[in-house]
């Protein structure tokens, strides 16, 4: 019984969350958002002193196009960079290092605006996957 209503509880809170995600773009364009940096006090770890936990930098169109997450110091621990393309299509993405070099390039590439093909390189540009999107149609 009690595992129904966690699970019931658990769902609502869940919920909410996904239709604020699928918005985000939408508050983005009509709110004219830039960039959102988040900050952490963590009153355990850092007697509240107030660390960076991430920041996002969106293009004209709503995009995110930056992404860097900090770790409990505010350090560097995740950036990653996105270019689209001129319908909205993530073509690429790049993970730098805490350092700032390139550390992974991905790239997709599109046909009829379905995903053909996703290239992943590492930090010297060589290829280490390569993934092919085939669709059946009826």
């Amino acid at each position: 019984m009690s595992a129904k209503l966690f699970l019931s509880g658990a769902l609502l809170l869940i919920l909410p969350l996904v239709n604020v995600d699928a918005q985000k773009k939408k508050t983005v364009l009509e709110k004219h958002i830039k960039t959102v940096t988040v900050y952490n006090e963590d009153y355990e770890k850092n007697n509240g002193r107030q660390v960076k936990d991430s920041f996002t930098r969106f293009d004209e169109e709503g995009n995110v196009i930056e992404e860097i997450e900090y770790d409990e110091y505010g350090k560097v621990k995740k950036h990653l960079l996105y270019e689209y393309d001129k319908d909205g299509n993530k073509i690429k993405e790049t993970s730098l290092t805490p350092k700032g070099t390139t550390a992974s390039v991905i790239e997709f590439k599109y046909e009829n605006g379905l995903k053909k093909e996703k290239i992943v390189y590492n930090g010297s540009g060589k290829i280490i996957q390569k993934k092919k999107y085939i669709y059946e149609y009826q």
